[in-house]
């Protein structure tokens, strides 16, 4: 990835901190809301996931407008949705109540575990900007840490589990909100610079 990669992501500002209000607001009441029922708070992260994979697309078919490159946010807006559908089914032929539950927690571990990969990743590859770069390792590196204890954490119960998703969704979210700030605030900047070094000339004619 490239500066110019940096400059598309930072572009779409609105799209980040949108998302990251959701998921700042979703992951708050996972984490207070643990002695809820545990199909409900499943019925909640099957919800958020779905409205986070809309928001994708969405930025996707505006890229898309503007001939920007949409393999990514597809894919990952699809992705988002996949999961979403198969949180919110509710039965499967031959696999108990508990054992369902369980799966659903697995496959939320695994997209935890994909996006924090892919937030370091990104973090190394697209920014020139430190603070940019530090924002998305430090948010992929406890990500994955997330990650691991999701995995790990067999002897929590399913509403724990989802409570430690909801952190993870508090932390991805205020990461979000705190980058698209950033970026909007750096984008009026440059805009502003590009119209000072303009004027001189204009003057001149």
């Amino acid at each position: 990835m490239s500066k110019t990669t940096s400059k598309f992501i930072e572009s779409h500002w609105l799209t980040f901190a949108l998302k990251g209000a959701i998921s700042v607001v979703a992951g708050i009441c996972m984490m207070v809301a643990t002695g809820g029922n545990t199909e409900v708070l499943i019925q909640l992260v099957g919800g958020t996931m779905i409205c986070l994979g809309l928001i994708e697309i969405a930025n996707m078919i505006h890229r898309s407008r503007r001939q920007h490159n949409w393999g990514f946010p597809l894919f990952l807006g699809l992705l988002e949705i996949a999961i979403a559908i198969s949180l919110l089914v509710t039965a499967i032929p031959g696999v108990g109540a508990s054992e369902l539950i369980w799966l659903r927690i697995a496959i939320l571990s695994g997209y935890v575990l994909f996006a924090s990969v892919a937030t370091i990743v990104i973090g190394f590859g697209s920014f020139t900007n430190m603070t940019d770069r530090f924002m998305w390792i430090v948010n992929g590196m406890l990500g994955a840490i997330l990650a691991f204890v999701l995995f790990a954490g067999s002897g929590l119960s399913a509403t724990k589990h989802i409570e430690l998703f909801g952190v993870y969704l508090l932390i991805n979210g205020l990461t979000d909100l705190f980058f698209g700030v950033h970026s909007r605030d750096e984008a009026l900047e440059e805009k502003a610079e590009r119209a000072a070094k303009r004027a001189p000339k204009k003057g001149k004619k």
